[in-house]
C-alpha cells in the first residue's frame, strides 16, 4: 500500500480534470469559427491564455499573447490601407491563422503539458472512450517529449559540426541544413513511434478486461469556476455590439 501511494502522485493547487481541459478544447477549437464577433475572439483567446498562466507556461502564453494582439491589430488597419492583391491574402492568410486556430493549438498545448499519460487513459476509461482513441492519445503523449528531446540531440550533433545557419558550411550548401536535421529526425520518429506502441501493448492497454488505475481524477471546485468563469466571459461578449 505505501509504494502504490508513493507512485500515485496527487497534485496540488490549480489543476483541472481532464475531462474539463477537453471541453474547454473543444469549445474553443469550434467557437472561433462559429461566430467572428471581435469581443467573442478576444474572450475565447482568453481562457487558453489564462490556463498556460496557471501552469507556468509563461513564454508560450507570452508568444501566443503578442502574436494575437498583432492579428486583431492587422485586422483592424487592413480595411483602411491599400496593399497589393498578393501581399492582402497572404496577410488575410496569417491573420486568418492566428485569429482561428491559435486559441486551439494553445489549448492543445496546455492539455499536453498538464496532463499525464496516464490521466488522459483514466480520463478517458471513465467517459468509456474505446481502446481505440485511448492507445494512439496514450502514445502521443509519450511520443512528443521523446521526440523534441532526440530534435535536441541532433540540433546539438549539428552544432559540434558546425551545420547550422549563418555558419560557412551552412553557406556552402544550404540544403545540407535540411538533409542533416530533417532525415535523421524523420527516421528517429518512426522509430520511436514502433518503440512507444509496442511498450503501450506490453503495458496491456489493449487487453480487453477493465484496467485499474491508480491515478486520481475527479471533479473539483477549480473545474466548476473555471467552467463557470468561461461561460459568463462568452455569455456577457454577445451584449457587446461589434
Amino acid at each position: 500500500m505505501e509504494q502504490l501511494q508513493a507512485v500515485a502522485n496527487v497534485k496540488k493547487g490549480f489543476c483541472l480534470d481532464p475531462r474539463i481541459k477537453l471541453l474547454l478544447m473543444a469549445v474553443v477549437a469550434t467557437s472561433e469559427f462559429l461566430y467572428s464577433h471581435t469581443a467573442f475572439m478576444i474572450a475565447v483567446a482568453l481562457i487558453p491564455f489564462a490556463l498556460l498562466l496557471t501552469n507556468r507556461q509563461y513564454k508560450t502564453g507570452i508568444i501566443f499573447f503578442v502574436l494575437f494582439t498583432a492579428g486583431l491589430v492587422v485586422q483592424a488597419v487592413q480595411n483602411s490601407i491599400q496593399f497589393p492583391m498578393v501581399i492582402n491574402m497572404l496577410i488575410v492568410l496569417l491573420v486568418g491563422l492566428v485569429l482561428r486556430l491559435f486559441p486551439a493549438f494553445m489549448m492543445g498545448a496546455y492539455f499536453i503539458k498538464s496532463t499525464t499519460a496516464s490521466e488522459c487513459v483514466a480520463a478517458l476509461g471513465r467517459m468509456h472512450i474505446g481502446r481505440q482513441i485511448t492507445i494512439p492519445l496514450s502514445v502521443l503523449f509519450r511520443f512528443i517529449p521523446t521526440m523534441q528531446e532526440e530534435s535536441s540531440s541532433i540540433k546539438d550533433a549539428m552544432r559540434m559540426r558546425e551545420v547550422q545557419f549563418g555558419t560557412k558550411k551552412f553557406w556552402r550548401d544550404p540544403a545540407a541544413l535540411v538533409e542533416y536535421r530533417f532525415i535523421p529526425l524523420m527516421i528517429s520518429v518512426v522509430k520511436i513511434g514502433e518503440d512507444l506502441s509496442a511498450a503501450a501493448l506490453t503495458r496491456g492497454l489493449d487487453n480487453p478486461i477493465k484496467r485499474t488505475n491508480i491515478t486520481k481524477i475527479a471533479f473539483t471546485h477549480y473545474d466548476v469556476i473555471t467552467v463557470l468563469i468561461s461561460a459568463i466571459m462568452l455569455v456577457l461578449t454577445f451584449f457587446i455590439p461589434q
